[in-house]
């Protein structure tokens, strides 16, 4: 236990950013004996929180491989206290199989046998996430010095009232905590409806039509959609994936290989789908129209080559020289040559015999020619003989772009063949130009966040990153499994899911019993009609319409940046006049910050561990600055708090 001279820190939200920080405090602590009480709140298990708690559905799953997940910094990042390390999520599977790592609890029967299985390039389910990050919790807790002691509290804030330098955080049971710090830490939440969501629940509702608007697919009840029955559903996104995994596994169908080849994986087996009866009708349509693109499965034999074009260097010069730079006006471009050059340099350097010419030619034209205009088409035509061996963002981007068919079911076939090549790209390993596509989008999504300050315009900080990039970034390198994919084309075979097109229009014709939801892209000639309709993405990220008390209560004394919390770059919480709200600080997905990440990478140097150190030092500074805390007793609670080193 530690002193009763210590500093009070409560920390509101309990998930994966919150063991970050948890960690990060201690490693500061050690260093610099620092007696700290810290509790934390959050009316979810500890670790795991709301996202990855257990008992989520087991067809739900991470949208990254085993090895790509992990909840511990190493020795790869840069920090400014030391770090304990610990495993990423398939060196733990691979612990907890031979016997050297003990989980948390006994896992179930559907668990187990996935850890009996589990590779490095598989996608863990849910429920194995929230084992693991509940593992790394009580690690992180026992290896944590003896001056600082961590209590956990199952309840929900829903304000803080701030006096003469300390806090008092209430929460919804009529606790009162002292505090001489807050760390809001409440990650993804709901928010209240938007003016279009409000809209079309008061139309279904006075139509006897069903709609759901935006919503956590885990956490919605979709027991109203009925076997057979026409449902619309706009965003072809991964919330759109669980939701047909709910509508199809979830209601007893199931999946068959077809080529019955036990030594082939799963992401790469043709499947069929064998329909339950109890599975709606679903009409997928979004902006793009198709599905974001298929996590690879390749591997480069190389290390991913550097930036060439937009660089950590040139913004360095460009904040230098006094410049401000936006997304939409400078970046893009930039952001399009640099991937174009990822692309076509791979396929020149490691794949030559599907080439001609040499790289330095096509590279000169990259960097000399818009990318995506008709004279660089015509050059790397020229270079290169297969066009699909050649890339151009926009027709990533918008691969549906100028398109126009009569119906439905010809959709559906430009669809599922659009799916099918993207698989193919994803998955061959002589197709490796994608992945070096998906490592300059990671590089460059770091430059983005490491920008200097003063360098990227208003409008691209807080409109551009968080909406359009992201968007873009999610779609090319952020999208769902192999399997997923392969699956969503037995279930289009099998008559269970079809396709509405780009840049999909609804509305509600008729009344009474003639009332519809009608869909129409520009891109089909036939309408689509339904009695339900869902919006498959996530509530919007917007601070000023959460319907998390403890997110709202620190709006009302917050600077809003882009429907974020005003943060400065090392989360210090900062009011409408850009001055910081004394000892409070914000992390992760509701802030300004461009770093929303959960988990990481191992050995990348990842962005979410610099960005929680520099957080915990500069907490541990403001500390040591005002040594008036360490006066202060524990955090107090009119309830008693649950200190459990041993139970998180």
């Amino acid at each position: 236990m530690p002193s009763t001279n210590c500093s009070r820190i409560v920390m509101v939200g309990a998930g994966p950013r919150s063991i970050m920080l948890l960690e990060r405090l201690s490693a500061h602590a050690r260093q610099r004996q620092t007696p700290l009480a810290i509790t934390v709140v959050d009316p979810y298990a500890a670790g795991p929180g709301r996202i990855w708690r257990d008992g989520q559905s087991t067809h739900l799953s991470l949208n990254s491989t085993a090895a790509d997940v992990s909840i511990f910094n190493d020795h790869s990042c840069t920090l400014t206290a030391p770090s304990q390390g610990g495993p990423a999520l398939d060196q733990w599977v691979e612990g907890v199989r031979n016997g050297s790592i003990t989980p948390p609890w006994t896992p179930d029967a559907h668990t187990q046998a996935e850890i009996e299985r589990l590779r490095t390039w598989d996608f863990p389910s849910r429920r194995l996430n929230s084992l693991y990050l509940t593992w790394a919790l009580r690690k992180i807790l026992a290896e944590a010095p003896s001056s600082v002691d961590v209590s956990f509290v199952t309840d929900s804030v829903t304000r803080v009232e701030q006096g003469d330098g300390t806090h008092v955080v209430h929460t919804a049971s009529g606790r009162e905590i002292e505090a001489d710090i807050v760390v809001n830490l409440v990650g993804h939440t709901d928010g209240a409806s938007s003016a279009q969501s409000e809209h079309l629940a008061a139309t279904a509702a006075r139509e006897g039509l069903t709609y759901h608007g935006p919503a956590y697919t885990a956490d919605d009840d979709h027991a109203d959609l009925s076997p057979g029955q026409d449902v619309l559903v706009r965003g072809i996104g991964l919330a759109a994936i669980d939701l047909i995994l709910m509508l199809t596994l979830g209601r007893g169908g199931r999946f068959e290989a077809i080529d019955q080849d036990a030594h082939l994986p799963l992401d790469r087996q043709r499947l069929t789908y064998v329909p339950s009866g109890a599975e709606p009708h679903l009409l997928l349509g979004s902006r793009r129209g198709v599905p974001y693109r298929s996590k690879s499965l390749q591997s480069l034999s190389h290390a991913p080559a550097p930036l060439e074009v937009i660089t950590a260097e040139m913004l360095a010069t460009a904040a230098q020289q006094g410049r401000v730079l936006d997304l939409d006006e400078d970046l893009f471009a930039l952001i399009r040559t640099e991937l174009s050059l990822a692309h076509h340099r791979e396929l020149f350097e490691q794949h030559p015999e599907r080439t001609l010419g040499d790289w330095d030619t096509a590279r000169s034209a990259i960097l000399t020619l818009p990318e995506s205009s008709d004279e660089l088409d015509q050059q790397l035509a020229a270079l290169i003989p297969d066009a699909a061996d050649r890339f151009s963002v926009s027709q990533w981007d918008r691969p549906l772009k100028n398109l126009a068919v009569a119906s439905r079911a010809d959709l559906d076939q430009v669809v599922t063949d659009h799916i099918r090549d993207d698989l193919e790209v994803h998955l061959n390993p002589e197709r490796t130009s994608t992945l070096a596509v998906f490592h300059a989008l990671l590089q460059i999504h770091v430059v983005l966040a490491d920008a200097p300050e003063g360098v990227l315009s208003e409008r691209t900080r807080t409109h551009g990153l968080p909406q359009l990039w992201q968007g873009f970034f999610s779609y090319l390198a952020s999208g769902p499994p192999p399997q997923r994919l392969h699956q969503l084309l037995a279930l289009v075979e099998a008559g269970v899911v079809g396709f509405l097109g780009p840049d999909i229009q609804v509305d509600v014709v008729g009344s009474g019993d003639r009332a519809r939801f009608r869909a129409h892209s520009p891109a089909v000639a036939q309408e689509s009609f339904a009695t339900a309709l869902v919006d498959a993405w996530l509530p919007a990220n917007d601070v000023t319409r959460t319907a998390n008390p403890a997110l709202a209560d620190l709006a009302s004394r917050a600077g809003i940046s882009g429907g974020r919390i005003a943060v400065d770059s090392v989360g210090g919480v900062l009011d409408e006049s850009g001055t910081r709200l004394d000892g409070v600080w914000a992390l992760g997905a509701p802030t300004s910050s461009p770093d929303a990440g959960a988990f990481a990478r191992p050995n990348t140097n990842a962005l979410p561990f610099r960005t929680t150190d520099a957080t915990a030092l500069d907490i541990l500074e403001y500390l040591t600055d005002r040594p008036e805390f360490a006066l202060r007793a524990p955090a107090a609670s009119t309830h008693a708090a649950s200190t459990q080193k041993e139970q998180a």
